[in-house]
């Protein structure tokens, strides 16, 4: 079992949401320990907002070898691609972490302190439904390293 990090900034609220996170966890749990952590949001507005986040963020990635921000502009991989990448971490034994920010982003010195950002599309969706697609994608990655037929 690989131990992997998603850390969100805010609550998922949408009883759709939650039950679509669940079913994924539920099916990660055959290749994965998955944790997932929420961290409150900062207060307040604009650059302020976001070093608080970013500062609750950062203690959540802590002590994880390989840390990533979910990112719009971060670099974009097939699902085959994510695959490939995600096979040679838990090769290496990384124990990785994952973060999907805050709905105006993460703050730049966050961004310069985690050595990798990854996009899930070029496109701008809620955080909430980012959980989701991330986990679905987490799922899939697994699922092809494995040779199974749910990612055709």
């Amino acid at each position: 079992m690989y131990p992997i990090r998603l850390v969100a900034v805010g609550r998922a609220k949408s009883e759709p949401i939650l039950s679509i996170e669940k079913h994924y966890k539920k099916l990660l749990g055959a290749y994965a320990r998955l944790e997932l952590v929420e961290v409150q949001d900062g207060s307040g507005h604009g650059e302020r907002r976001q070093l608080i986040e970013a500062a609750r963020v950062r203690d959540a990635l802590a002590g994880f070898r390989r840390r990533v921000l979910l990112s719009a502009d971060g670099e974009q991989r097939t699902s085959e691609e994510f695959a490939s990448w995600l096979g040679a971490r838990t090769d290496l034994g990384e124990s990785l972490a994952f973060a999907v920010g805050p709905s105006d982003g993460f703050h730049p010195t966050l961004k310069g302190e985690v050595p990798e950002l990854m996009g899930l599309s070029r496109m701008t969706f809620p955080h909430d439904l980012c959980r989701v697609m991330f986990l679905e994608q987490l799922y899939r990655a697994f699922a092809i390293l494995h040779g199974k037929v749910y990612h055709k």
